[in-house]
């Protein structure tokens, strides 16, 4: 056996590794082509099961919703913003395009009785959105709007009704030297008249007086002058994942009898913050209204700061609680159940106070809650908040953005 070892050629060897390894190669390669096949079917497979993105039935509405809404030539129905307190409202309303002018009118009729008649002209982007430039025409009659009484100890128990008619004709101009910022101003004219409520409530002249609600049943006339700076970086003020709004707005309130002038500053900042691709968003808003008025005049009952509703403190009834001077900080915490929904917990804190001191973070009433909100892109057709205060649970159902 040693010899036959010692014998053998010295490349036979080598001649039958080189020969295995040939005859593995066809199969490594055939094997290389199986497994690229089978990648391939699978993909194939893959794409014969994908399909276009495809909005849903809610989606494709939302869009048609929003593309009617935002059309500068139309007719379309309304669902509020009347007045605060005045239900249902369903109304009519046009708008035109001619030119930089766009034109606007319409009305609305609510579930209590309240009724609502406006019209404007506005010139929105001139001189390369720059400036813009618009008057406006409004009419409201308020039937039973709730009064509790003033300062933060009314019960709610002892509200009454009031009737209100409003006249109001405005003008206005506003500086957009950059798309975030706008500086103007503008003059009103108001004729404002209050007079007995209607309703299940009793009528405000049988529990008060002068005393108790300064302004009781006067026909007051107004020139309001108002001067306004806003920085404001949201995507859209109907609906936004991103950004602040930071103004400030003076009102100047002369009376013709020179009984109840006075004056209002008004502080909103709010601002949104987008978490994890905006699919979170936390949003906050602090809010400060307060009012000065020289010796010898008063500042009318209906007119005063007000908290509670859809837009202010959530758990409480339009008008709650009013007084010279309120302040408000709200924070929501927001997720994106789909493209059109938001979801939202929130929570509200707020006060009001004869003397602007006390606008403090001590004795705050506050008020929590869960909401819904279906929404396109730029705007908020529809936003439901439910919402615990002390006083029990209030549900607030309204076409605009919380803030």
């Amino acid at each position: 056996m040693l010899d036959e070892r010692i014998n053998r050629p010295a490349g036979s060897g080598a001649v039958l590794l080189l020969t295995g390894v040939l005859a593995l190669l066809p199969a490594g390669a055939a094997g290389q082509q199986s497994r690229a096949e089978e990648t391939a079917q699978r993909q194939a497979e893959k794409n014969t099961r994908l399909a276009p993105n495809t909005p849903t039935v809610g989606e494709r509405a939302l869009t048609w919703f929003e593309s009617h809404f935002t059309d500068p030539d139309t007719a379309y129905l309304t669902f509020g913003g009347i007045y605060p307190s005045a239900g249902f409202a369903p109304g009519v309303a046009a708008r035109a395009a001619v030119g930089h002018a766009r034109i606007r009118g319409g009305g609305a009729y609510s579930i209590r009785g309240y009724k609502l008649a406006h019209a404007s002209l506005s010139f929105p982007a001139l001189a390369n959105d720059k400036f813009e430039v618009g008057v406006a025409s409004r009419w409201v009659d308020a039937t039973q709007v709730p009064f509790y009484g003033i300062g933060t100890g009314s019960i709610k128990d002892d509200r009454v009704n009031y009737g209100l008619r409003a006249l109001q004709l405005t003008g206005g101009a506003a500086v957009k030297p950059v798309s975030w910022f706008r500086i103007g101003g503008g003059l009103a004219w108001r004729r404002l008249e209050d007079r007995e409520g209607v309703g299940s409530r009793p009528s405000i002249d049988t529990r008060h007086t002068p005393a108790t609600a300064p302004g009781l049943f006067s026909e007051i006339r107004y020139t309001e002058a108002t001067a306004f700076a806003a920085v404001d970086w949201r995507e859209s003020p109907g609906y936004t994942r991103r950004g602040g709004l930071y103004s400030v707005a003076l009102s100047d309130f002369r009376d013709r009898e020179d009984q109840f002038s006075f004056r209002q500053l008004d502080v909103d900042l709010r601002q949104s913050i987008p978490l994890l691709k905006e699919h979170w968003v936390v949003a906050l808003r602090g809010l400060v209204q307060t009012t000065m008025a020289d010796d010898g005049q008063v500042i009318p009952y209906h007119l005063l700061p007000a908290l509670g509703g859809a837009h202010t403190l959530r758990g409480y009834p339009d008008f709650r609680f009013q007084d010279r001077h309120l302040m408000l900080l709200t924070a929501e915490y927001r997720w994106l159940p789909s493209r059109i929904i938001d979801m939202a917990l929130f929570v509200d804190a707020g006060k009001v106070a004869a003397a602007r001191g006390d606008l403090d973070l001590n004795g705050l009433t506050t008020a929590w809650g869960l909401g819904i909100r279906f929404h396109g892109p730029t705007f908020t057709p529809l936003r439901l908040d439910v919402a615990r205060g002390k006083e029990g649970i209030r549900a607030h159902i309204t076409g605009s953005v919380g803030f």
